[in-house]
């Protein structure tokens, strides 16, 4: 089977890539930059859809905003923590002979002359950790179609920040990842296999989503060998289900509710009825976690 990765250019992208290579034989691999923004585009683009605020709590929101950012945002920038959870190489890909490695502005994984590309290499299956919402042209382009790490579990909670919004709602039950067949929409392609990450009263938010992250390259690397053996069962999503997430939809009042949340033990609770809690939140194609146990 020919396996290409699509992905992007953070610690945990990385991970990903040296992870799956060392279980598999990777024909292309592509990196996609972030999106280029202004250094104060997040915090100031959040703020001005908040009519009604004076100066000084804007600037107090912005303030936070940065400095959450610089906090809690493991796998994007460097965190002491990666190295307790990503135990394959994270800080650079280790290139292997034979495959092809491809460095993409944000976008272009889209536009023409990269479909061509992907045409001309014919891969079986492509594998995706945080790319830009991909066209359906382009993904009809690999034989066996692609499959996707969401950090979040559909769909419950799609979109961006999956792992974050179940807190903030007091649901920790929905904290987990979710693999799953890509197409057209956001996150609601056929799931392939669900986990919940094993949590720990002192997480904080890096390493939840460290964890979720974790988990979801070894449930990739379990569904391409579904894929491999003809064997892959796959689990149609309730489209009027659950709850779709945008960057829109981010604000300091939720980050701030998130970490509140967080410092007054909501983990502690949840995990003291996880049983009950969990089988309210039923998951397609559970499998327990494999790690942190």
């Amino acid at each position: 089977m020919k396996i290409a990765l699509f992905t992007r250019t953070g610690f945990h992208h990385t991970y990903f890539i040296n992870r799956l290579q060392e279980r598999f034989p990777v024909s292309c691999v592509v990196r996609e930059a972030y999106p280029r923004v202004k250094r104060e585009g997040l915090a100031s683009s959040l703020l001005k859809r908040m009519p009604g605020r004076g100066v000084s709590d804007e600037r107090k929101d912005a303030a936070f905003l940065r400095d959450f950012h610089e906090r809690y945002s493991a796998g994007y920038r460097y965190h002491r923590m990666l190295k307790d959870y990503l135990k394959s190489p994270f800080d650079l890909v280790v290139e292997r002979p034979g495959t092809r490695y491809v460095s993409l502005e944000c976008g272009e994984v889209n536009e023409s002359g990269f479909a061509s590309f992907l045409e001309e290499i014919r891969p079986d299956l492509v594998v995706v950790l945080g790319s830009s919402v991909i066209t359906p042209r382009i993904i009809s382009i690999p034989s066996g179609g692609m499959i996707n790490i969401h950090s979040g579990l559909s769909p419950y909670y799609r979109g961006t920040w999956s792992y974050g919004w179940p807190i903030v709602n007091a649901e920790p039950e929905y904290i987990g990842v979710t693999v799953h067949r890509i197409d057209p929409g956001i996150d609601t392609g056929d799931i392939i296999f669900q986990a919940r990450p094993a949590l720990d009263p002192k997480d904080d938010l890096n390493s939840i989503f460290l964890k979720v992250i974790a988990e979801g390259v070894e449930l990739a690397a379990d569904a391409i060998e579904r894929f491999e053996a003809a064997a892959a069962r796959l689990y149609p999503q309730a489209s009027e289900a659950g709850r779709l997430y945008l960057s829109k939809d981010f604000s300091a009042n939720a980050a701030r509710r998130c970490l509140a949340l967080l410092e007054e033990g909501i983990i502690g609770r949840y995990l003291a009825g996880k049983e009950q809690r969990d089988a309210a939140a039923p998951l397609l194609g559970h499998v327990p976690p494999k790690l942190f146990a």
